[in-house]
């Protein structure tokens, strides 16, 4: 799992990865091309990608890895529109981009081949307009977006599914177990459910785990609780574990530097993974090669 940009509360351009399976404190992987924090994270089983960012300004930079090998990134191309705060699916072929803002919000979805290089294409529009930051989670064939912040502080709690394979616009899934915004950065699913790890619930961070099953459509479900109520870190998982990397507390008021750990098929409290190796939030958006959407 790579763990790209987020802010100290600088913006930086860090990148760490861990190994899921094992545990332990992060290691450095490299450099994001610019300093970069808010941004989006997708991945297939060999490269990772990051795309947009840069608060409070938007860019539309796309960038990426080869997740075997620790370097700094390489330009992929431009999204369609610059944004930040978004959430982002993909498979082992797509990467789609969700919705995010301008910074004013907006509900543009983008996609990428993700062996190739080149610029992001159209892919449809989500039902609502939205700083999302980062509750997209994917199966092999379908990719969804919860939460979000329609405008502030206007929170939602809906849940939208696209086919990734088609190009449209999303359709309602189902409601969140409370209205929610910055819900993790990057996948953490089986391929056949998602987990959506803290969260900021204007005015509370939130410390609740909730899952869906991909394939169906319906309301969240409460799956336990991380170690502290915090908002905007980064998250990554294999198809049996999750974790959630970092964020921001307000008790007292910090950036967390912690990385949590679920089993995926379970429920239950996080348990304690290791350390990043600069405390950080704002979306240290996370890639592995491993996730669900890839099964």
């Amino acid at each position: 799992a790579v763990f790209g940009g987020g802010a100290t509360p600088s913006v930086n351009k860090t990148i760490d990865y861990v190994h899921i399976p094992s545990g332990g404190n992060a290691i450095d992987f490299g450099d994001m091309l610019t300093d970069n924090n808010s941004n989006y994270a997708l991945s297939n089983s060999i490269r990772g990608l990051w795309a947009g960012g840069r608060q409070p300004t938007a860019s539309n930079v796309i960038e990426f890895v080869t997740l075997a090998n620790t370097a700094n990134t390489i330009d992929f191309g431009d999204l369609t529109e610059a944004r930040l705060h978004g959430a982002s699916v993909s498979n082992s072929t797509r990467g789609i981009f969700m919705s995010g803002g301008t910074p004013t919000a907006t509900n543009v979805m983008d996609y990428v081949t993700i062996a190739s290089t080149g610029n992001a294409s159209d892919f449809g529009d989500t039902l609502t307009a939205g700083f999302t930051n980062g509750g997209g989670r994917s199966s092999s064939t379908r990719g969804t977006l919860s939460g979000g912040m329609t405008s502030s502080p206007t929170v939602a709690n809906t849940i939208e599914f696209i086919t990734i394979a088609t190009t449209g616009n999303s359709q309602d899934f189902g409601d969140l177990t409370q209205a929610s915004r910055a819900l993790g950065a990057g996948e953490v699913s089986s391929g056949t459910r998602g987990v959506l790890m803290g969260a900021y619930t204007d005015p509370a961070y939130s410390n609740v785990i909730s899952f869906i099953t991909i394939a169906s459509a319906g309301n969240a479900t409460d799956f336990g609780d991380i170690s502290s109520a915090r908002a905007g870190g980064g998250t990554a998982s294999t198809t049996t574990r999750g974790l959630l990397a970092g964020g921001r507390y307000s008790t007292p008021s910090g950036n967390e530097n912690t990385i949590d750990m679920i089993t995926i098929a379970t429920t239950g409290d996080a348990t304690d993974f290791g350390d990043l190796t600069l405390a950080r939030a704002y979306q240290p958006s996370g890639c592995s090669d491993s996730h669900g959407g890839l099964s």
